[in-house]
């Protein structure tokens, strides 16, 4: 491994960075009931969202992944990120993050969304424990 490239892996991780984080709100522009999902390691699966905020809508939402996981989402209207992909995101820039102030009357009805296609770092194994995405709870 190249000298820089171990020294932005490990200011990386010095500096702090979730690898992937998916908040939702019950209203629009981030009000309402809140729900934060994150990862530090890059796990990737299917996960349903809370009921109490699918009953209500979903008003708004943002989803964020880091340089190094490239992590990537699809959301769903049914739970176990079953029935149709409402939308999706590519984790392929330096820090993606996709925000949606107000949510579709479509996009309100997402149950579920799937996290897919994150990398591991080869220097720890993808374990960071950090917090960089913007909606992250403090």
């Amino acid at each position: 491994m190249k000298v820089s490239s171990l020294l932005a892996y490990s200011s990386v991780a010095l500096m702090g960075a979730e690898a992937w984080s998916f908040t939702v709100w019950t209203g629009a522009n981030k009000s309402g009931d809140k729900r934060h999902y994150f990862s530090t390691i890059g796990d990737k699966n299917c996960y349903n969202i809370d009921t109490g905020i699918t009953s209500k809508g979903v008003g708004s939402f943002s989803f964020c992944s880091m340089f190094w996981s490239r992590c990537s989402i699809t959301i769903h209207d049914a739970i176990g990120c079953n029935g149709k992909i409402l939308g999706s995101a590519t984790g392929d820039a330096p820090i993606k993050e996709w925000q949606k102030g107000q949510t579709s009357s479509e996009g309100s009805t997402m149950k579920s969304f799937r996290i897919q296609g994150c990398k591991e770092l080869p220097i720890t194994g993808g374990q960071l424990d950090c917090n960089i995405c913007t909606d992250d709870p403090k």
